[in-house]
């Protein structure tokens, strides 16, 4: 009778492990699907199976149903008719750009480690007084991009304000932070990504999205709110 349960939970768990593997080879098959299909300009098609999967528990912890959601609606959306059509949407909705993307020239060689870095967290979900790569928050994501290049910044929005060398926003190119307020406090920070003198870029932990790249001076939400540039001191 041991021995026959003993085979039974064996089996049990061959059977768990099998139906698992088949499961993530599944999760795997469609995120590659999503990788074609949007190689492909089939930019409609990625939108909608992203956004089921984005709804898919399973996908939880894939950066990925996000990215190419975000990737098609930034094409789709060069058609007017579209964008009218998912005007309420696209305004919550922030522009992203592949992980693989070199979004500036320009900057020393620790700025392009410091974007790389933050590059490849696009996707990675928001959290509340998250500080790593399993859920950011703003400040939770600066520091945690700049301590990667040896840099520690205090731990909110308000004080990494307080931290940096305030500069003008024409002077202010990748690598620098910008900071936005309430109208009451400074209580949101991102990354620029965008060369100086060009419409300034930066990428940021969204609540709604997570990590994600936004065109500021586009954005009415984010234009309207801006509380200065700041330049991380030597």
């Amino acid at each position: 009778m041991v021995s026959f349960t003993r085979t039974k939970l064996a089996l049990s768990g061959l059977f768990f492990l099998l139906s698992l593997g088949q499961k993530v080879a599944a999760q795997d098959n469609k995120l590659q699907t999503l990788a074609q299909l949007y190689s492909q300009g089939h930019y409609k098609l990625v939108y909608r199976k992203a956004g089921r999967l984005l709804m898919d528990p399973a996908y939880d912890q894939s950066k990925d149903p996000a990215k190419y959601r975000q990737l098609a609606a930034l094409e789709l959306a060069k058609n007017p008719n579209w964008a009218k059509r998912h005007a309420l949407e696209l305004e919550w909705m922030e522009k992203p750009t592949d992980a693989n993307v070199k979004v500036t020239t320009q900057g020393s060689a620790q700025t392009q480690l410091l974007l790389k870095e933050a590059q490849k967290h696009i996707g990675v979900p928001y959290k509340a007084a998250g500080t790593d790569p399993t859920g950011f928050d703003c400040s939770g994501f600066t520091c945690y991009v700049f301590e990667k290049q040896g840099v520690k910044l205090p731990r909110r929005a308000m004080d990494q304000y307080s931290f940096c060398q305030v500069i003008d926003p024409e002077k202010a190119a990748a690598g620098d932070l910008v900071f936005f307020s309430d109208g009451n406090t400074v209580n949101h920070v991102g990354i620029l990504i965008s060369e100086k003198g060009a419409p300034k870029q930066m990428i940021h932990s969204s609540s709604s999205i997570g990590i994600s790249i936004v065109d500021i001076e586009t954005s009415t939400y984010w234009q309207t709110r801006i509380a200065g540039y700041g330049r991380v001191k030597p």
